[in-house]
């Protein structure tokens, strides 16, 4: 894994990344999380329950409900393309990072089964510069949370949201936190791949998109349409397994 040529380069980029981080911070807008209730339902035949756990995408920062932010996407794309009654239920919260989802998310947990659980997180550990191997450890401790409760269900690691394209940010820190990005979701490709029943969706789509449109005004969330693109991709990839027997994990 290529962090040490990451960790140089960051080194010597540090005062500019210093100088641009505390910028940013002054001059990127604090936008809402959505409001309303964080769960509902799709019409269709017969049910599926979706449990989406994340970070401000998730919470639905810049996204006036639930049902528009990510997680009502993605249930929505579901049950279009199923046919299914999507039953959906969203646990997030901004500027949560991996190592405190795992810990502030277990007694958050519902009691009924989901038939699908997606992770999505990343963009505060990319932010924090931490290794892969912290990475890979509070990810796997965090699916063992699930697992925990929920056995034998079926857990989609979300790709790390691409920071290398996101408009708020200044040259140097797309550069140098769009590289952490890959590597941190190079980490999560190779952990799903040594687990049952856990399944990497990288973001091709977003990622290979112009950025205009598919950011809230603050040019660091995902707009209604970028979450839009974002959960069909993650719905896509929930279909090819979790509706089909689990059947597939060729993503």
């Amino acid at each position: 894994m290529r962090e040490i040529p990451f960790y140089t380069t960051s080194l010597l980029l540090s005062p500019l990344l210093l100088w641009q981080g505390l910028k940013a911070r002054k001059t990127i807008p604090r936008l809402p999380e959505a409001t309303g209730p964080d769960f509902g339902e799709f019409p269709g035949s017969s049910p599926f329950h979706l449990l989406v756990l994340g970070e401000s995408t998730v919470a639905g920062v810049g996204i006036p409900d639930y049902k528009s932010s990510l997680t009502g996407q993605i249930a929505s794309s579901l049950g279009s393309r199923s046919g299914r009654k999507v039953f959906w239920k969203a646990i997030g919260e901004s500027g949560i990072t991996l190592e405190e989802a795992k810990q502030k998310f277990r007694s958050r947990l519902p009691e009924s089964f989901p038939d699908a659980i997606v992770l999505a997180l990343g963009a505060n550990d990319v932010v924090k510069l931490n290794s892969q191997k912290k990475w890979s450890d509070d990810l796997q401790d965090l699916i063992d949370v699930c697992r925990s409760k929920y056995p034998n269900v079926p857990v989609f690691i979300a790709g790390v949201p691409p920071l290398g394209i996101f408009p708020a940010l200044p040259k140097a820190m797309r550069f140098v936190l769009g590289w952490k990005a890959r590597l941190l979701d190079q980490a999560s490709s190779y952990l799903s791949a040594k687990l049952e029943n856990v399944f990497h969706i990288p973001m091709r789509k977003i990622g290979s998109l112009s950025p205009e449109g598919i950011f809230c005004s603050d040019g660091f969330h995902p707009s209604i349409e970028g979450c839009s693109i974002w959960g069909e991709e993650i719905a896509d990839s929930i279909l090819a397994v979790a509706v089909n027997d689990f059947s597939k994990k060729n993503l």
